[in-house]
């Protein structure tokens, strides 16, 4: 009797031995774990705080100087006008010996020549003289102009290339010592030059200015003189 009860308490398989197996396989099947995250250089081998630093804010001075047009840095003025004539007389107002017309030449390579920064600086017009300091702690020239269209022409030339350099063509004076004042000075003028030739953009005059030589007047066949009408008269 004990048997049959034992028996009879056993759920029925009906041939069947996966009843809730189903479950069993969920319960155990374990989920895969998802594929590991790629570290990238920068994160596997990071810079010391004060590279990082210095990067950070030379990133910031360079959004600075690409954002700002006619406030920012001096720049060169590549690809910008030139001064119009009334701009140039009133800045040789400001300059004591006006009647030379000083330029300073920025970033030239240390191996140029007086030649070839003459021959260069021919495309504006005529150069009365180029002199190169001795004793200089960056590569620069003065270049004077022999009159004022030449010095005008030749703030075209900044941002120009001299033997793979771009250089830069400032306002400068006659006169071997320069004091701190004078030299800051200049800087406010050459300052105050290049928002005006940005401004200039929009000026016509300025735009008209190029280095570009202007072209002659086209030549006129003159006739050749008539034996009657053009015979000269006898002296009395």
């Amino acid at each position: 009797m004990v048997k049959r009860k034992a028996l009879a308490s056993t759920p029925a398989t009906n041939g069947n031995d996966s009843d809730g197996s189903d479950y069993e396989v969920e319960w155990n099947v374990k989920p895969t774990p998802p594929p590991p995250a790629k570290v990238s250089k920068a994160e596997q081998f990071p810079l010391p705080a004060k590279v990082a630093k210095q990067l950070e804010k030379s990133g910031r001075r360079e959004r600075k100087d690409s954002s700002s047009d006619d406030d920012g840095d001096v720049g060169t003025g590549e690809g910008l006008p030139t001064l119009t004539s009334e701009q140039i007389g009133a800045i040789l107002q400001t300059i004591k010996n006006n009647k030379r017309f000083v330029l300073i030449v920025k970033n030239l390579d240390f191996s140029t020549s007086k030649e070839e920064i003459q021959q260069h600086f021919d495309q504006a017009g005529r150069v009365k003289s180029v002199r190169i300091p001795k004793h200089r702690s960056s590569a620069f020239a003065f270049v004077e102009m022999v009159n004022a269209d030449g010095f005008q022409k030749a703030f075209l030339l900044d941002g120009s290339f001299l033997d793979g350099r771009k250089i830069r063509v400032n306002l400068s004076e006659s006169g071997n010592k320069k004091s701190a004042q004078r030299i800051q000075l200049l800087e406010k003028k050459n300052y105050e030059i290049m928002k005006l030739r940005k401004k200039n953009r929009k000026n016509e005059k300025a735009a008209e200015i190029s280095l570009i030589p202007e072209s002659p007047a086209p030549y006129k066949k003159v006739p050749p003189p008539d034996k009657y009408l053009d015979k000269p008269k006898p002296k009395q």
